[in-house]
Order: structure tokens, then sequence, then C-alpha cells
């Protein structure tokens, strides 16, 4: 016996009541579960759909399905990270590689000859983390719309629009100008520390901006039934 689409949809209903939000991993669950209430059908055929679900469900354990969620969430976390260290490895080659110089010398520049490093701390501190915040909200807003507009969630496309939590590292940075008082004497620390900030600089440009105007070629190409909701 096959499932009809009318119990495919019921799935889909039974996913979302178990707490699964987001459509990649709930047809992954459905896919899952179809294939096992139709293995069931074979040894017991006059099993109810119900009664079969159930059974099948129930060999997720106690916890349901919260194990395929964490793992699919591991496993799309790791391809988000992938996706940025792409990117950020197609800065280093030309034309982007005089950009990113630009940056580093610019701040280079910067410790050479501003007397007080710790304005230049403030400058880069407070100024990453204000255009951090700003990007952020913009992101969530942008998030609420494609919902309204798709009216579906996919995991991916939260861990692009959410930015990677990069917010979370942001607060680190904020801390350097109240917390780093350092002046740098040696050429060798002040090309480590404009290091730094060039590639933190590179990495939230990258996140806040590169990766979400490409949000739709990276779900199509994740997910080849994007197109086909």
């Amino acid at each position: 016996m096959k499932l009809t689409k009318e119990q495919i949809q019921q799935l889909y209903t039974f996913t979302r009541q178990h707490f699964v939000e987001h459509f990649d991993v709930q047809t992954e669950l459905v896919d899952h579960l179809a294939n096992d209430i139709e293995q069931i059908w074979q040894e017991q055929p006059n099993l109810s759909f119900e009664n079969a679900r159930d059974i099948s469900f129930k060999k997720f354990g106690v916890f349901g399905f919260m194990g395929v969620v964490e793992a699919s969430a591991k496993a799309l976390n790791k391809k988000y990270w992938k996706l940025v260290l792409g990117i950020f490895k197609d800065y280093f080659k030309l034309p982007q590689l005089l950009a990113v110089f630009l940056i580093f010398a610019t701040i280079y520049t910067s410790f050479l000859f501003v007397p007080n490093h710790r304005w230049i701390y403030m400058f880069l501190g407070f100024g990453i983390a204000a255009f951090l915040l700003v990007r952020l909200i913009q992101l969530q807003k942008l998030k609420k719309q494609r919902l309204k507009t798709t009216n579906k969630k996919w995991l991916l496309e939260e861990y692009i629009l959410n930015a990677g939590n990069i917010g979370a590292f942001a607060y680190i940075i904020f801390q350097i100008p109240i917390q780093l008082k350092v002046q740098l004497t040696s050429t060798l620390s002040i090309i480590l520390v404009a290091l730094f900030f060039t590639c933190y600089i590179m990495l939230t440009y990258i996140i806040t901006f590169v990766l979400p105007l490409k949000v739709e070629e990276v779900l199509i190409k994740q997910y080849p039934e994007y197109q086909l909701v």
C-alpha cells in the first residue's frame, strides 16, 4: 500500500504538532515515516494509517523527533560555515584581494600614526558592534517578510538570516575598547591586531550582507523541493 497525498499532508501536520518547525526537517521526517508506514503495512495490511503512524513514531524513542532535529541542526551548521569560509577564501583572490589589502593597510596605518591606540579600539569596537546591531535588525525584518511570503521556515535560511548568531561574538568586540588599553609597540603586534580586525570585518560583511543576498540561490541548491513550494 502507498500513502495518499492527504495522508502525506497529515504527516506534515503530525511533525508540526511535535514541535518540528522547519519545512526541510519536516520533509526529512515525513519521508522516513512514510517509508516506515508502508513497510509496516506490508507486514500488517489491516492496520489503520493512524496506528501504523504511531508505531513508526514510537521507534524514535522517548524524545520523539528531537534527535533528528538536533542532527539536522548540526549538519546545517557545518554547511553554513562551509559556505561562509568558501566566500571568505574567494576574497583572497583578485580583485577582492585589493579591498582586503586596503582595509588592512588603513587599520595598520592608523596604529602607526594615532598616538593613543585606545581611540582605534573604540572606533573599531563600537563601530562594528553598532553596524551589527542595525544589520541584524534588518535581517530579522527580512526573515519575517520571507515567512509571510512562503509561509514556511527553512533551517538553513534561518542560519543565514540570523547571521550565524554572530551577534553573540559581537559582545566580545564591543568589550575591546572598554577593556583593552594596550599600546602596541612592535611591528608584529600591530600586524597581528590589524589582521584580526581585517578578518573580522570581512567575516561580518560576508555573514550579514553577501550570504543573505544569496539566500535564494543557496536554498535552491540545498533543497530540490524549494522551488516547488
